[in-house]
């Protein structure tokens, strides 16, 4: 036990989950596969079957998460509802070597990448439900700061690892065939045997928590939501400033390679600089989470985020792109670990499943519409430089939105 209370290697297997977790989807959605199917396997129109892919994904997981989150509260099955979904997600990332480059292969790539961020994003209301487990109420921000970082640092090395082994060298490794595309296809399985090996302590170590008989139905969550002081309004809030998120994390790849030209290794390099500086950013946020509170650290993060976006959609020189998208990423960790902290604090005990599937509810009910706008406006315009608007604006309404909790 350390000097706060907190159990060590419980802590330390918690954060192993974020740590094992974050390659594949950052593989996935955001630097590789996605860039990958957008401009080899379907150039023509592939952003917009991409966005509206990725929307279905999300309406799918804020039909199922309320219900799964009441069973797991009622049964006490979070972990295993959560080693469910790591399975499909690791079965889909490792299928994806499959997708070869040619258009044959749209339906498939589009079919499994929507069960991967289907379970990937669903998987996030058992793991987030179980913070209150391992951290008590001093410690909660640092906690989830901590795991945050960890999950950050994880993708760097993935990234790093597939840039100078995979990406970088004229001739790929290990007898794959550049011309398949194979040094490119290879990343989602290697992704997906990454989480394989290292959930393995979070499985081990993390505590389930106790079962809650009360937990009955979807009217029961919505009365426990409405009448804890300020749980509403935050999770509106958050539903709004998270859709942004979404769009930025989904099209960050297609939008630095479409507007700047940046290259795969290109994007992979921004990648490793955005998630090294929003592992230091959530780290750093975490303690003055603790310190500050967590609606002052949100909205800070979203006041620079916002400044910081503008910057971005404006900018003409790949310079100003590189050193304003290296800030983003200090900004974009203390958002996340401070939303997930506020509201493990301000949810009852052993309801926590229930309050974070309403909060993937309320996150991914609305989560296709900043996807779907960045697709219709880039259909409208031609031009992906104009679907950053949509991030600005979904950023803006959540920091007008944004209120301390009530007492």
């Amino acid at each position: 036990m350390d000097r706060d209370g907190n159990n060590k290697k419980t802590v330390l297997s918690y954060a192993a989950y974020d740590w094992a977790a974050s390659p594949l989807p950052t593989l996935h959605a955001t630097f590789v596969f996605a860039v990958y199917f957008t401009t080899v396997i379907m150039p023509e129109g592939g952003t917009v079957a991409w966005a509206w892919m990725t929307a279905l994904a999300g309406i799918a997981v804020a039909v199922i998460a309320p219900f799964s989150g009441i069973i797991a509260d009622r049964y006490g099955w979070r972990k295993k509802s959560l080693f469910v979904l790591t399975l499909m997600a690791i079965v889909a990332g490792a299928l994806l070597w499959l997708v070869q480059p040619d258009s044959r292969f749209i339906a498939l790539a589009l079919g499994l990448s929507a069960v991967l961020i289907f379970a990937t994003e669903l998987s996030f209301v058992f793991y987030n439900a179980l913070l209150p487990k391992v951290a008590n109420a001093k410690t909660i921000g640092r906690v989830s700061g901590l795991a945050w970082g960890f999950g950050y640092i994880g993708a760097i090395l993935s990234l790093g690892l597939v840039l100078g082994v995979l990406i970088l060298p004229e001739m790929p490794p290990f007898g794959l065939d550049a011309d398949r595309a194979e040094h490119i296809r290879i990343t989602m399985p290697l992704a997906a045997l990454w989480l394989a090996l290292f959930v393995l302590p979070f499985f081990l170590y993390v505590p389930e928590g106790k079962p809650d008989p009360a937990a009955q139905n979807l009217r029961q969550t919505w009365r426990l939501i409405r009448h804890t002081p300020g749980m509403l309004r935050f999770l509106i809030t958050r539903m709004i400033y998270a859709d942004g998120l979404v769009t930025l994390f989904a099209f960050g790849g297609i939008f630095a390679a479409n507007v700047f030209g940046l290259n795969q290794t290109d994007v992979l390099i921004f990648a490793i600089v955005t998630n090294l500086t929003a592992g230091i950013g959530a780290i750093i946020g975490g303690w003055a989470d603790d310190h500050f509170g967590a609606i002052k650290t949100i909205r800070a993060s979203l006041v620079a985020l916002i400044i910081i976006g503008a910057a971005i959609m404006l900018a003409t020189d790949p310079i100003i792109f590189w050193a304003m998208g290296s800030l983003l990423g200090f900004f974009i960790g203390p958002l996340q670990s401070a939303s997930r902290s506020h509201l493990a604090r301000i949810a009852p005990k052993d309801k926590e499943a229930q309050v974070f599937s309403f909060m993937m509810l309320t996150g991914k009910s609305t989560a296709f519409v900043g996807p779907f706008l960045y697709g219709v406006v880039v259909l409208i315009t031609g031009q992906d430089r104009f679907g950053m608007a949509v991030v600005l604006a979904l950023l803006i309404g959540g920091l007008l939105l944004l209120r301390p909790t009530p007492k």
